[in-house]
């Protein structure tokens, strides 16, 4: 009998630990960065084309971020698109922030 009482409380416990969510690979603040920077610079490349895979290459670099970082952040975002809104509103806070330090 104790062997299964054991054995539930173990289940129990790698369930629960299984649907915590442990957030975004890359923390909320880095990502947002990142995020603008590519906004930024597809915005101001449209006079000088540039693919959109160097355009990410470069951002990435910059941020200290990698490909799967990224990728695996946003299919985080979209499997919460609760979560996209919060973000939204975050880098809408950011970029304000960064027209305020500009003038």
């Amino acid at each position: 009998m104790k062997i299964m009482n054991y054995t539930i409380f173990a289940i129990s416990l790698l369930f629960i630990l299984s649907a915590c969510d442990k957030g975004p690979p890359i923390p909320e603040e880095k990502f947002i960065k990142a995020y603008v920077d590519l906004l930024i610079i597809q915005d101001t490349s449209v006079t000088n084309p540039v693919s959109i895979d160097s355009i990410r290459t470069i951002v990435l670099y910059k941020n200290d971020l990698t490909s799967q970082q990224y990728d695996e952040t946003i299919n985080y975002y979209n499997q919460r698109p609760e979560k996209w809104e919060v973000f939204f509103d975050s880098v809408t806070a950011y970029v304000e922030r960064l027209r305020k330090t500009e003038n």
